[in-house]
């Protein structure tokens, strides 16, 4: 800990201490309160995150808009995401939560009552696309600054992993071959109860003490009371490096998810299994994210888990490669085996980054650093799914990207666990104190 700050109970006036110290405790004790909130946004971004494909898949876009509907969802999420973590910075997690949760509900009302004008879609694209990829950043920022360290990777997952049953539920109309209106109706139904329950959770959710804290104190031991005694986290490389390495697995991860859900099954594979591939990944996602986030991620560090997640990413892709160079089969049980196995590395990939994007940036600037990498993420996949999609190749040449893309980030991972630093069960403390030790300098 930085022992040159200031006492945060010396720099409060004697009639603000005492209610400062009970809303300490009151906030202690609603970290589950919290999480259940914060579980439901991602129900929610799941949702909005796939009924792009969705209506493309279902009719509701005309089919040659595709790129369309996989693509600017993402892009305006980038947006959505540095508008959402600029704002977390500024009037906090919390206030930036409920923003973005705003916008949600004004684009799937456009969504739900216009969306057979093509300019109202688009627009209700745009809208849902910021706010469920914005709604990530005080998500976040939120859980890494209310739970304690030696669980904090379970927490980050487990919470993530509700994005993946909100894949699955907005790919069960098509499933089960619903007509227009019916799909429509349970798509706009699927964001009601997540918001419902959200609005219910969120009512008893404080802010962040750390973010709270530091906005009037340099007291950095007072703010992570949450870590109890863990010992602080060592950043020992610059912030340039952080986002370069953070950027380039997230991009690898984004489009793994995005094409094996989406692309390479509506591009190359039967139209049946193109529509099933979407539910067979989140519930695959869903089943791996809980024994990741139950069994592993607090028993490996989280160097070795990057290193394992996207060395696995690798080597599944190169797998189905392989395998439709020497088959070009479009349907069959051990092509679905191979996508199984191809969701195991999107889910842990977004595992392992989903714990690193957080974990090593200060508070002050937790929200907005994390939206600059995920902004440039989102845009970068966006970008790189139009060129997947945009027109019909062989598949031998957007397989030969994709694995391009995978093997950087897993170099990536090489380069994190030679000059990175580990953030397992470590308090995040450490990077608050070296950030004021740095300006005091």
């Amino acid at each position: 800990m930085d022992q040159g700050t200031d006492n945060t109970d010396s720099n409060l006036p004697g009639h603000f201490k005492e209610g400062y110290n009970n809303e300490v405790k009151v906030r202690k004790g609603t970290p589950i309160v919290a999480l259940i909130a914060l579980a439901m946004g991602m129900l929610v971004y799941g949702v909005a995150e796939s009924y792009g494909p969705v209506s493309v898949i279902s009719g509701i876009l005309p089919a040659k808009y595709f790129f369309i509907g996989l693509s600017l969802p993402y892009i305006a999420g980038g947006v959505g995401a540095l508008f959402s973590g600029t704002l977390a910075d500024k009037i906090g997690r919390r206030g930036s939560f409920m923003v973005t949760s705003a916008m949600i509900i004004i684009g799937i009302t456009i969504f739900a009552f216009l969306s057979k004008f093509f300019i109202a879609l688009i627009i209700s694209f745009i809208l849902i696309g910021m706010a469920a990829i914005g709604l990530e950043t005080p998500i976040l920022s939120m859980i890494v600054e209310s739970v304690p360290a030696n669980v904090r990777g379970k927490s980050l997952v487990i919470v993530q992993n509700f994005g993946n049953i909100g894949v699955a539920l907005t790919f069960i109309p098509l499933f089960l071959h619903l007509s227009d209106a019916v799909s429509r109706l349970a798509i706009s139904m699927l964001f009601i109860a997540p918001l419902i329950a959200l609005g219910l959770s969120w009512f008893y959710v404080k802010e962040s003490i750390p973010w709270t804290t530091l906005k009037s104190t340099t007291d950095v031991e007072d703010a992570w009371q949450v870590d109890d005694n863990a010992e602080p986290v060592k950043p020992n490389i610059g912030l340039p490096l952080r986002f370069l390495i953070l950027i380039i697995i997230g991009i690898a991860q984004d489009v793994a998810f995005v094409y094996f859900s989406y692309g390479v099954g509506y591009s190359y594979f039967s139209l049946g299994l193109a529509d099933d591939i979407p539910i067979i990944g989140g519930f695959t996602m869903t089943i791996v994210g809980i024994i990741t986030g139950l069994v592993v991620v607090e028993k490996l560090k989280r160097k070795t888990f990057t290193i394992m997640s996207y060395g696995l990413l690798v080597l599944f892709w190169g797998i189905l490669w392989i395998f439709e160079i020497l088959t070009h089969s479009t349907s069959g049980i051990i092509l679905v085996a191979l996508i199984v196995l191809l969701f195991i590395p999107g889910e842990v990939t977004w595992a392992a980054r989903g714990m690193l994007e957080p974990e090593i940036f200060p508070t002050h600037k937790r929200g907005t650093y994390v939206s600059i990498v995920r902004f440039t993420v989102w845009v970068g996949t966006g970008i790189v799914i139009i060129l997947l999609t945009y027109t019909t190749m062989p598949f031998i040449i957007p397989a030969s990207a994709v694995m391009s893309i995978f093997i950087l980030s897993l170099i990536m991972t090489v380069l994190w666990q030679r000059k990175g630093f580990e953030t397992k069960a470590k308090s995040l403390a450490g990077l608050d104190s070296k950030m004021i030790h740095d300006v005091k300098k």
